[in-house]
């Protein structure tokens, strides 16, 4: 189900107020620190994807896409993004809201039509808040230019889907339940209080392959980690990894590794003298 999220009114009386401004580029693995910000942060994707928890509610902001941090709200990153991720960042402040209707409405999460435009506008922008213009409120009626153009651009969009909030929470109880005998997605489904089918399509919607594939990549691994580490017995390895049967344990390890469990041990135990 779509969350109705909140929207930047837009009052045109007077320019809204640059604070400071940038443009982030990381060339290694990154994410956003936590943090509460008191003035208003606009974020617009330019490369990669920003993964950013705002008060519960999960983002991803892509290239072309924009995200509105309201004040007093708490932001961190939730997954590393790639090297290379790079967006801008504007803060800034409102003007005071006066007793009439706002001249527009911005969806706070939603992607750009015209992503080119809006990156030339940021650049301007930028240029103004680094003393590019001896005009002193240039970057004041840059900032307001830049949502004109969004508020454009935007008009006829509801905004962009974010994720279930409980995602996060599902991925951990999943992660700590699935070597359990008795994991199914029926019992996620109940510990989550979703229905069933409902909670397979939004899993599969969200990460391109479904919550059983999800619990068998765990499985595997784990089963991967005591075969290369460990002399136990292959029937016991299965039993770690929540499977009785270890013909069946053989059978499926050998479908996802491409390998039997003995082979797999065997080649380990050949790459670690290899490497001493």
């Amino acid at each position: 189900m779509k969350e109705m999220l909140p929207v930047l009114s837009l009052y045109l009386q007077e320019p809204h107020r640059l604070q400071m401004g940038g443009q982030f580029l990381s060339d290694e693995t990154w994410s956003h620190m936590d943090r509460t910000i008191m003035d208003y942060e606009l974020i617009i994707g330019v490369s990669g994807v920003v993964f950013l928890e705002v008060d519960g509610r999960m983002y991803e902001i892509k290239a072309g896409d924009i995200l509105f941090l309201m004040p007093g709200e708490r932001h961190r990153g939730y997954r590393l993004s790639s090297p290379g991720v790079s967006f801008y960042w504007f803060h800034f402040l409102v003007p005071d809201a006066p007793d009439s209707e706002p001249d527009s409405r911005i969806p706070r999460y939603a992607g750009c039509p015209n992503p080119n435009r809006v990156h030339i506008l940021a650049r301007q922008l930028l240029h103004a808040a680094n003393g590019g213009y001896r005009i002193s409120r240039a970057g004041d009626y840059f900032l307001t230019c830049l949502l004109i153009e969004l508020a454009e651009q935007l008009q006829d969009s509801s905004g962009l889907e974010t994720m279930d909030p409980q995602l996060p929470e599902l991925l951990e109880w999943t992660r700590l339940h699935a070597l359990d005998r008795d994991i199914t997605v029926e019992r996620i489904a109940v510990h989550m209080g979703y229905n069933k089918d409902y909670l397979s399509r939004m899993f599969k919607r969200r990460f391109g392959s479904g919550l059983l594939n999800y619990i068998h990549l765990i499985k595997l691994e784990a089963a991967k980690e005591i075969l290369a580490g460990t002399k136990l017995h292959v029937k016991e390895v299965a039993a770690r990894v929540g499977i009785d049967d270890d013909k069946q344990f053989a059978k499926w390890f050998k479908r996802l590794a491409g390998v039997t469990p003995t082979a797999y041990r065997r080649a380990f135990a050949r790459t670690r003298l290899n490497n001493t």
